[in-house]
């Protein structure tokens, strides 16, 4: 499952690839690393740290929003029932599959609330034996791409999920327990994921692996990893 991500872009190099500004009240202010705020480029980063991440969402879709990682359904209301939440179900990734029919994303799905994670880069580890081989997976051409998403809202701040869906044979090789990969919404298909019109059969066509040759990989020696191990 996609755990670990990476976006090793500035706030402007960012704001210029995806044509979109970060909301205003989210900007960066004087006091690096405020509460509600995110401070890019960002490293290889856990999930399982919740951190803060640039998406669009259909709430905003002409502006780069704030979402924290792990989707929060409508019927938690404290931090306390969050952290609790979290810690027996977390909800960082959502198999696109089975979506429309699990309580806590079923909301989100049938609602439309959709949203675009950019990242220049995923982690997945490959079993081989005993020993586990870390890979970094990107776009070929080393550029910017978005991962589809699933977002609600908790507190008036926005939560997310990755979704994911059956491996290409690139990612069935790295992937080769599970054999599933981060759903990749294709650059000529961010407009109609973010759209509210989208049929959700369409979004559900959406979810579909995309070819191997659009991404490569690199095995890794372990590093360092912002928040707790993946």
């Amino acid at each position: 499952m996609c755990y670990s991500t990476t976006l090793d872009r500035d706030l402007a190099a960012l704001e210029k690839r995806l044509n979109r500004r970060l909301i205003d009240e989210l900007r960066p202010s004087a006091v690096p690393g405020d509460a509600g705020q995110v401070l890019l480029p960002l490293a290889r980063t856990s999930a399982f740290a919740r951190p803060l991440w640039p998406v669009i969402g259909t709430r905003h879709p002409q502006h780069l929003d704030l979402m924290r990682w792990g989707l929060l359904p409508g019927h938690i209301r404290t931090e306390q029932e969050a952290r609790e939440f979290m810690r027996k179900a977390p909800t960082f990734n959502a198999v696109s599959e089975e979506v429309e029919h699990k309580r806590t994303f079923k909301h989100a799905f049938e609602n439309g609330q959709r949203c675009l994670v950019p990242v220049t880069g995923f982690f997945e580890w490959r079993h081989e034996g005993k020993s586990k081989v870390p890979y970094r997976i990107g776009a070929k051409d080393g550029d910017v791409f978005c991962l589809g998403g699933l977002w609600e809202k908790h507190r008036g701040a926005g939560t997310y999920t990755v979704l994911t869906t059956r491996a290409n044979p690139l990612m069935a090789f790295i992937h080769n327990t599970k054999q599933r990969m981060p759903v990749i919404i294709a650059e000529a298909d961010q407009e109609a994921w973010l759209s509210p019109d989208l049929p959700l059969t369409e979004a559900k066509r959406l979810c579909e692996p995309v070819p191997q040759e659009m991404l490569e990989a690199e095995a890794l020696v372990v590093g360092p990893v912002q928040g707790e191990l993946f």
